[in-house]
């Protein structure tokens, strides 16, 4: 692809890439054309709370990937992290506005950094939205209400123009809340917004959120009971009845190491027992 993309001189840009295999070959490589934007999803703001998440990533390695960035003449990067996660405290969002800060400060400490220009750090907060088949599929997500606290907890926190922030509309968040784990009875209010005129919903011009609590009202059901309510262990959700190879039990105890900051590793590294098949063996991995 890159030989085409360089002989046809167009530009390829990625849309996010992983902290930990960010490397100065991969920047000339998407450089050889122009310099297109960089997007590292950090995920979360501190290392309690990325180790929650499952994400084995550290704030140095988060700063190493920015340091190659600058040092090979960039001077924007974009930063991709989730509100709302499981066990988020609004310390964990404070730290969205320190690691940004600590970016900040490290172009402007590089001996060698593009004279003359200014950093960017562009910070995209993106609601966290439980799903079906994870460990947080028991999780809740937080208020709408809640949401906008955080939101503006992180904007007090962020002390410097060189840092520009982003979000979802946490009305859109809830609405995927909703959908992502719900049961047959939406169907009826999925038809009843439709006759309201709800269409095109993905984008925002188009979105009327009054119009689907309505429809919500006139079928008798409440989006909290989808969105906002923590599921029991033991609670039969919508889509057991699909067995997608993976254990519920290895979610359930997933979710519980979540809650203690303990990551699992890789898989390569070391088998969790999540029941997955193994191809030729007719055996899932707990039982090798």
């Amino acid at each position: 692809m890159l030989p085409w993309t360089k002989e046809k001189r167009i530009n390829l840009a990625l849309p996010s890439l992983r902290i930990d295999n960010f490397s100065d070959e991969l920047l000339q490589k998407i450089a050889s054309v122009r310099q297109s934007g960089l997007t590292f999803a950090a995920e979360a703001g501190t290392q309690r709370l990325r180790d929650a998440i499952n994400k084995n990533i550290t704030e140095e390695e988060i700063l190493s990937s920015c340091r190659t960035a600058f040092a090979g003449g960039y001077t924007a990067v974009k930063l991709y992290f989730m509100m709302g996660l499981p066990t988020e405290t609004m310390e964990d969002v404070e730290g969205i506005a320190a690691l940004s800060q600590k970016i900040v400060d490290l172009f402007y400490a590089m001996p060698d950094r593009p004279k003359g220009k200014s950093v960017s750090v562009s910070v995209s907060c993106a609601t966290f939205v439980p799903k079906p088949f994870t460990p947080f599929q028991f999780e809740p997500q937080d208020t709408a209400d809640l949401i906008r606290a955080k939101q503006q907890h992180l904007l007090d926190a962020v002390k410097t123009r060189k840092v520009r922030l982003s979000w979802h509309d946490p009305a859109t968040s809830l609405m995927e809340a909703v959908l992502a784990r719900g049961d047959r009875r939406l169907g009826a209010v999925i038809y009843d917004a439709w006759k309201r005129g709800c269409t095109f919903d993905s984008w925002g011009e188009y979105f009327r959120f009054d119009r689907w609590q309505e429809a919500f009202a006139a079928c008798g059901l409440d989006p909290a009971f989808y969105a906002n309510r923590r599921r029991a262990y033991d609670e039969i959700l919508p889509w057991d009845v699909i067995d997608v190879g993976v254990t519920k039990d290895f979610f359930i105890r997933q979710d519980e190491l979540a809650h203690e900051s303990v990551p699992t590793p890789n898989c390569r590294q070391q088998c969790a027992g999540c029941g997955a098949a193994v191809y030729g063996e007719g055996l899932c991995c707990e039982k090798r």
